[in-house]
């Protein structure tokens, strides 16, 4: 069939005008009715009952009148995508990140993105990983970046990258000289933690759970709500923490803080780039997963020491 011929119909109910129907769409009013007709003839039944110069519909015309509307907004949206596909990348990229995706590794592969990509704007909004999947299902980025694995039905899920918990402390503690802290210990030292909503929170306490440690049987002093934060008051001596090693790499460079594993213990984790799974993915976005998907840049490197 001919989408012309849905297009023509759809107007002429919209306007309930024969007449000004071939106003809107610049055709004559007869080449309006044969098009009305060639419909009717189609299906085998009338469409439209001509009442003066108004028109209404039949039954049948209200169910080709429903369909014909989702078929030609399906034809539409089928067009600004594919038109969307074979468009230069470029326009606004959201990112919604959580602290150290956000802080410590993003920036560097934004950067080397947009080397390649110099005309896509992109806007990095940092805040927990709670908030990061609330930003994506109410669409206020395209795409987010967790260091915990999300449980949510609406969004696509891709690791990106594997990062490692260390053990921070200041270079005076007394464990400083250690290479290795044991569970024990761990827990009877004073310990700054991340706040409640934070991945790196909910992914350690996780492990320390089915290592037989519970939160209620760590010597929490104190509870900040940001990574940089946390590293500064362990520089300080406050306490001891437990962080990603990203966030501590220049600290660790400059000998400012000691760094630790802990024995026997898995301090891995996965970091996820996330998406809606129901609203399309412009080219931009598609863009930016298949640079990261191919690893198109270039991180920092870290020793185990």
């Amino acid at each position: 069939m001919n989408t012309t011929l849905l297009k023509t119909f759809v107007t002429v109910v919209n306007k309930k005008s024969l007449s000004l129907a071939a106003q809107e769409i610049h055709i004559t009013q007869p080449a309006v009715s044969k098009h009305i007709s060639a419909l009717e003839e189609y299906f085998g039944v009338g469409l439209i009952e001509r009442r003066g110069r108004r028109v209404t519909l039949t039954p049948a015309g209200e169910v080709l009148y429903q369909h014909a509307n989702e078929i030609l907004n399906l034809l539409h949206k089928t067009e600004c995508e594919i038109k969307e596909l074979c468009a230069t990348v470029k326009g606004k990229l959201v990112i919604s990140a959580s602290s150290i995706p956000g802080h410590f590794i993003l920036p560097y592969i934004i950067g080397a993105f947009k080397k390649q990509y110099p005309d896509v704007h992109i806007s990095l909004q940092i805040s927990d990983s709670k908030n990061v999947i609330k930003h994506l299902l109410d669409e206020s980025a395209h795409l987010g970046a967790v260091g915990r694995e999300p449980n949510n039905k609406k969004l696509n899920i891709t690791k990106f990258l594997t990062d490692k918990l260390v053990v921070i402390t200041p270079p005076s503690h007394p464990l400083a000289a250690n290479k290795t802290i044991t569970l024990e210990q761990l827990a009877s030292e004073r310990l700054i933690w991340r706040e409640l909503g934070s991945g790196t929170r909910s992914v350690l306490e996780t492990k320390l759970t089915q290592r037989g440690l519970s939160f209620d049987e760590l010597n929490i002093t104190m509870e900040l709500g940001s990574t940089g934060a946390v590293v500064n008051a362990v520089e300080a001596g406050l306490g001891i923490s437990i962080v990603s090693q990203w966030a501590i790499y220049k600290e660790k460079q400059l000998g400012r803080i000691a760094v630790l594993n802990i024995e026997d213990f898995n301090m891995e984790r996965d970091l996820y780039l996330v998406y809606p799974k129901k609203r399309y993915q412009n080219r931009t976005v598609q863009a930016f997963l298949e640079f990261v998907q191919n690893g198109n840049y270039t991180l920092p490197q870290f020793t185990n020491d």
